[in-house]
């Protein structure tokens, strides 16, 4: 069997569901990434995660979404938006479309780490609401946390978009889609000291949205919110590693845990 459902036949994914209930599904942003990063990072970061837990777990994988909520980022070409009631229709019906078929639960992998959870989020709880099923979201701000703070070497405000990490990891997957002599570094100094971006620093902060003038002043017309300097592919490979075996470890729970249906409905 394959691991995306759209590479199997039909008959293959019925007999999957007899022994397994669980589905992976990937989903990205196709949005700038400064000039050293492509424009697909997050989808295709996000889609490396499915497929090594997928191989160590013997997982399904949904078809992947490639595209998210990145308003500001339509400050730099190539960009491409939903509005987030797309977002969360779109998702709604791949939930729906997948727990009628006999799916119980489901872990989206999310590649565009916090810009895409308010949509998902808003989809995850009204499809649980109304079904029944287990629907998570493994999202590197939260499912890697830790190592995040661990194998970090910028300083405070270092971490935002097009960073060290995510920079690192695709320089060890993707290197021939990188060009490191590109990467800079731009950490924002006269800010108020509550409009913090960095997840690892830990203090009081006021939540807000950057439209597309404000995000290219704040990114120098580069599109870097953070430090890219440091990143290297071992740094990568290890962030990496570490954010596989957590959703493996969740992924063992999971099959474990007795789910319930309550209703299936097709999307109309």
């Amino acid at each position: 069997m394959k691991y995306y459902l759209h590479e199997n036949k039909w008959e293959d994914i019925e007999k999957y569901l007899e022994d397994k209930t669980t589905i992976i599904l990937p989903v990205g942003s196709v949005e700038q990434h400064g000039k050293h990063l492509p424009l697909g990072t997050d989808s295709l970061l996000a889609q490396e995660v499915a497929q090594d837990v997928a191989k160590a777990t013997d997982t399904l994988i949904a078809s992947p979404l490639w595209y998210g909520w990145a308003p500001h980022h339509m400050a730099y070409p190539g960009t491409v938006t939903l509005r987030p009631e797309t977002l969360t229709d779109l998702v709604e019906d791949v939930l729906n479309s997948l727990i009628y078929h006999g799916f119980k639960k489901i872990l989206i992998v999310n590649g565009h780490r916090e810009a895409n959870l308010p949509p998902l989020k808003i989809a995850l709880g009204r499809v649980r609401n109304q079904t029944g099923a287990f629907i998570g979201i493994a999202d590197p701000f939260y499912i890697n946390a830790v190592a995040g703070k661990e194998l970090s070497d910028v300083e405070p405000g270092g971490i935002g978009h097009a960073e060290e990490l995510e920079t690192s990891i695709m320089y060890d997957r993707f290197p021939d889609l990188c060009s490191p002599e590109k990467s800079v570094r731009n950490i924002p100094e006269n800010h108020n000291k509550f409009l913090q971006h960095d997840p690892n620093v830990f203090t009081d902060k006021i939540l807000t949205a950057s439209d597309v003038d404000h995000y290219k002043s704040a990114t120098n017309n580069i599109g870097v919110m953070g430090d890219a300097t440091s990143a290297d592919p071992e740094k990568g490979k290890i962030y990496q590693d570490r954010m596989v075996k957590n959703i493996i470890e969740f992924i063992k729970h999971l099959e474990s845990l007795q789910v319930e249906i309550r209703e299936r409905n097709i999307p109309l």
